[in-house]
């Protein structure tokens, strides 16, 4: 039996098994531009990603160079204004990548110690308070100028009430050091100096600062009755003594800070 084809019916059919014999082949063509798709999807994602991170480097810069020039438009007085600048680029140092040399790191360890809690050390003899100095061994040295032994000691302490037992009020000669300024969020700036002013909750040391509203504020957050021996203020006695005191001669430089 015989079957009559038109040419252009014949060269679909001519078409339609070119297509089947190269079917294989398609196959990996598609394989590699789904591959070459991926890739670039890949690396689309990434653009992006980078672009955002770009982007909020930028706001970050802008939002440290905003608080920076707000700072130097208050006349702070240097101190203070460099201690909140160091605040500042601590907060921004992965946008401003400071870690990522060594002249950085060490930026960023300086600014670390301009900005940790100065602190001054309470000098007590038989647990009372004798004076306020600026380190542990310009308080013992005044102890000795006082006639103290330098071993009648009781070992110096970081202010945490649970630490504090019968033990430190019969020594001779005792200190206790407090953090100045470092019940958040009422941190002040790195100032020299002159006096401080000390909370006490049971009678014992709880937090000093170098501003009365800071510890007032603190005193009526810890719920810190105002009476006259909660807050003290201390003026941080010089280092050497102008003149050698005995220790019957000795009296606290305490005075009760102004009752608010």
């Amino acid at each position: 039996m015989f079957s009559i084809i038109r040419r252009s019916t014949r060269h679909t059919y001519e078409q339609a098994m070119e297509t089947t014999k190269r079917v294989p082949g398609l196959e990996g063509e598609l394989t590699e531009v789904r591959g070459r798709a991926d890739d670039f999807e890949h690396k689309s994602l990434n653009l992006e990603r980078l672009l955002q991170e770009r982007d909020g480097m930028i706001e970050g810069l802008r939002r440290a160079g905003d608080e920076i020039a707000g700072l130097m438009a208050t006349g702070l007085s240097p101190a203070a204004a460099g201690y909140h600048a160091a605040r500042v680029l601590l907060a921004h140092a992965d946008h401003f990548r400071l870690a990522d040399t060594d002249e950085g790191r060490a930026g960023l360890e300086a600014m670390r110690e301009l900005t940790e809690p100065q602190t001054v050390t309470l000098l007590y003899r038989y647990g009372r308070r004798q004076s306020a100095h600026a380190t542990v061994e310009d308080a013992k040295a005044a102890a000795q100028r006082q006639g103290a032994a330098p071993n009648g000691w009781e070992p110096s302490r970081y202010v945490n009430p649970q630490d504090f037992d019968s033990a430190w009020r019969d020594a001779p000669w005792s200190t206790t050091t407090l953090a100045v300024d470092a019940a958040a969020p009422w941190t002040t700036p790195r100032e020299p100096l002159a006096s401080v002013y000390v909370l006490f909750r049971g009678g014992l040391p709880h937090a000093a600062f170098s501003a009365p509203d800071d510890a007032i504020r603190e005193q009526d957050r810890q719920g810190i009755p105002r009476t006259a021996g909660s807050l003290v203020r201390m003026a941080l006695e010089a280092n050497p003594a102008p003149a050698v005191r005995s220790a019957s001669s000795t009296r606290s430089d305490a005075q009760p800070a102004p009752t608010v």
